[in-house]
């Protein structure tokens, strides 16, 4: 069964692209991910004496904290790991099950849970292939590909001479999820430090972006929808479509 919903997730999805926590698949598209170290691990005990790893409890099963349902397949040296995300709804003791014994229905009141009908994940040759970063993140931490800039973070930033915010404690207070994360990549694209602020001012002006810039430093909107505008616009994700002039948000930033 695990085999063939690999085979049906590869057939599906069969061009591999890298995934950069910027953008969701086309629908032919597989995303990969180099392996961590929370997989790495779960690889080398799947394919080591699996029969030396902690027994769950089955008397307790709803409280095993069971997240995911894992198979290893292929020759030694070349073994992946096939992966169901498993939710506290396949657990069948939480509902009334009946089941067929000989002529006759019983209630069941074994531990029983039931199988995905879809594979979430597949590790091999070092990588982590996926469709949904929503059900892969029910499993493994996968939490830096959208990390949020914290309050020093957001210190750091508004120290750099290129731009100012006005409030900075009121930002951090305003500061929704969105802006946090677009604030942490632009911290780390270095996007600050690679064009001067006029530059940054002018190539704005060119989308239809209007930034304020006083004495050579970019002014951080105080309303929170043009601030999120104007980390959009350092992170690449803001465009003027060339025949519309349409202004558009994008969540895919692959290279063309």
């Amino acid at each position: 069964m695990f085999l063939d919903q690999e085979a049906r997730l590869k057939n599906a999805r069969p061009n591999e692209t890298d995934f950069d926590g910027d953008w969701k698949p086309d629908e032919d598209e597989l995303l990969v991910l180099d392996n961590s170290d929370e997989v790495t691990d779960v690889v080398n005990a799947a394919i080591g004496n699996a029969v030396a790893l902690p027994r769950i409890n089955t008397t307790n099963f709803e409280n095993e904290q069971i997240k995911a349902l894992i198979t290893c397949e292929g020759a030694a040296g070349a073994e992946r790991l096939l992966i169901q995300r498993f939710t506290g709804q396949q657990l069948l003791r939480r509902k009334r099950a009946y089941l067929l014994d000989g002529n006759n229905f019983r209630e069941l009141d074994e531990a029983a849970f039931t199988l995905g009908s879809s594979i979430t994940c597949i590790v091999e040759d070092g990588e982590l292939k996926f469709d949904s970063y929503h059900n892969l993140r029910a499993i493994f931490d996968v939490v830096d590909f959208y990390e949020e800039a914290t309050d020093a973070d957001i210190d750091t930033i508004a120290a750099h001479a290129s731009i100012n915010i006005p409030d900075v404690d009121g930002f951090k207070d305003d500061a929704t999820q969105t802006i946090r994360k677009l604030v942490h990549k632009v911290m780390n694209s270095g996007v600050l430090d690679a064009h001067t602020s006029q530059e940054i001012h002018d190539r704005a002006a060119d989308t239809g972006l209007t930034i304020d810039l006083i004495n050579g430093v970019l002014q951080v909107p105080d309303d929170k929808a043009l601030a999120r505008q104007f980390f959009r616009f350092l992170d690449d994700s803001l465009y003027e479509a060339a025949l519309s002039g349409q202004r558009y948000v994008t969540n895919s930033k692959r290279a063309i």
